[in-house]
């Protein structure tokens, strides 16, 4: 949840699991749930990337192969649009039998957390290759889903990654300072969960913020030192490559 563990939109970041139990094995018991989720928050920060860079490579070999602008960006829709059709074909139905599950026994809490889950690894992966406005629009449905069965699960559960993946919902969606706003409230009560400080520091650091960032990915290394829940190397990268950036903020000032 969960994990979202999830790079900024600017890095087309929030890791792909089973139960996107995010970060992120929902091929555990209903009792582990809450624990399980802990891995897929950051999916969107993790998985995207990678996923980002492999269709951006077979955007530049359509390139290269058709040899004119005008058919490689032919070439480029093409392959964005199958992508999407390939994302549809495999979270639908996962999402269809576990809405059956759920319409056979609205009690079954394992099949509405798998579910807020499954829509929204699918609206996280599918926001990042959506080019017309059918397909933003099916991105836009696909995680307010997300968003609604997180706050059903969340009305009768208090799972820590439950809560953290519902902000992340609103900061896909849009709504950055909702996002934030969501994640500080969760943190000032339950200050020693590392993927909330974790995903905190990123949508600071999306919305320039970088100081606060600072603040939230240390303390995610602050609360977790043993790396219990996988944080540590996202978040050390994180904190490098800020530092990295003040670096050469200050050497052009000082070229200046």
């Amino acid at each position: 949840m969960a994990s979202k563990a999830k790079k900024s939109d600017k890095e087309m970041g929030a890791d792909e699991q089973s139960e996107r139990t995010v970060n992120p094995a929902s091929r555990r018991p209903l009792v582990l749930v809450a624990v399980v989720l802990v891995s897929i928050i950051m999916v969107g920060s993790i998985l995207l990337p990678s996923l980002s860079a492999i269709v951006s490579g077979m955007k530049a070999s359509s390139s290269s192969a058709d040899g004119s602008d005008v058919a490689s960006s032919d070439s480029a829709a093409a392959t964005t649009s199958s992508y999407m059709d390939q994302l549809d074909s495999r979270y639908s139905a996962t999402a269809s039998s576990l809405e059956s599950k759920l319409e056979a026994n609205p009690d079954d809490a394992a099949s509405l957390i798998n579910l807020a889950n499954t829509y929204l690894t699918w609206g996280d992966m599918a926001r990042n290759y959506a080019s017309t406005d059918d397909e933003q629009a099916h991105v836009t449905d696909l995680l307010q889903k997300a968003e609604g069965y997180y706050d059903t699960y969340l009305a009768s559960n208090d799972a820590k990654a439950a809560h953290v993946n519902r902000a992340l919902c609103q900061y896909y969606l849009g709504d950055t300072d909702g996002a934030i706003a969501a994640l500080e409230q969760f943190c000032a009560g339950t200050a020693d969960y590392a993927p909330a400080w974790a995903n905190l520091g990123m949508i600071y650091e999306d919305a320039g913020e970088t100081d606060k960032a600072t603040d939230a990915y240390n303390k995610a290394l602050e609360v977790d030192p043993d790396d219990t829940c996988g944080m540590k190397s996202f978040v050390t990268s994180k904190l490098q490559s800020i530092t990295s950036s003040d670096a050469a903020t200050d050497t052009t000032a000082d070229a200046e």
